[in-house]
């Protein structure tokens, strides 16, 4: 249970970065990078099926890289406030349920 509250809270401090990209960008005068939008969404996603209780160890790694990787590609704006995002994501990975173990039967 500690898992899924730790993946949304981690959903949730995406959507404020987020959000808090889109103002200061704003504010500079300049328009907010889409593509930079659609890898925080798409780095969340893994987070939101986590909280849902859909476990899926590759797709909690995959979202933790890409929230990973936007924090250093927008560590020269706002990105340094992604960093708990990351951390948490990459906690939910450390904690989520390791799948149960496969039974082989041999082939008659």
């Amino acid at each position: 249970m500690r898992t899924r509250y730790l993946a949304v809270g981690g959903m949730a401090w995406v959507a404020a970065y987020a959000g808090t990209y889109v103002a200061v960008i704003r504010g500079q005068g300049n328009s907010p990078a889409w593509w930079y939008l659609a890898v925080l969404a798409v780095g969340v996603v893994p987070l939101a099926l986590a909280a849902a209780g859909r476990w899926s160890r590759p797709a909690l790694t995959a979202g933790a890289v890409l929230l990973g990787l936007a924090a250093l590609a927008g560590v020269l704006s706002v990105g340094l406030l992604l960093v708990p995002g990351v951390v948490a994501a990459a906690a939910v990975v450390a904690m989520a349920p390791a799948p149960p173990p496969r039974v082989h039967t041999p082939a008659a």
